[in-house]
């Protein structure tokens, strides 16, 4: 099926249940995603999009060591299954002879999106299930 480009138009805390929501926005139309994620990691996304430096770096972890070691660049990340309520992302990675994808959680795969300045990608399907149109 068709992908999406997105871009993530919120990070917030839901006022309903208290809860943090990243809201991913349709790159060329009024659809949205919601989707809920921990509070960590809601800190984690919110200073990877403001560029707050901390002392040890949020991409110190190992995917991302594990991709700068075998030369990877992030191409993008796709949010490609959503099951009993529970989104599934991939990182797709190139290095100059191959692309692969690996599993990889959603919100740490949109947080090095937001670092590596790659696309993320929803499948059509997921936005028709869960996705919310805004008509004007």
């Amino acid at each position: 099926m068709a992908e999406v480009e997105m871009v993530i138009d919120s990070v917030r805390q839901s006022p309903a249940n208290l809860q943090w929501v990243v809201v991913l926005k349709d790159k060329l139309a009024e659809r949205y995603l919601p989707i809920y994620i921990g509070s960590s990691q809601a800190e984690a996304l919110r200073r990877e999009l403001t560029d707050v430096s901390l002392t040890r770096p949020i991409g110190d972890d190992p995917i991302s060591r594990d991709i700068k070691r075998i030369g990877s660049k992030v191409r993008s990340v796709k949010i490609d299954k959503l099951e009993d309520n529970e989104f599934s992302a991939k990182l797709v990675l190139a290095t100059p002879s191959k692309q692969y994808e690996v599993d990889y959680p959603l919100s740490k795969a949109l947080a090095i999106a937001v670092r590596a300045k790659a696309p993320i990608l929803a499948d059509e399907a997921i936005l028709n299930k869960a996705g919310i149109s805004v008509s004007a």
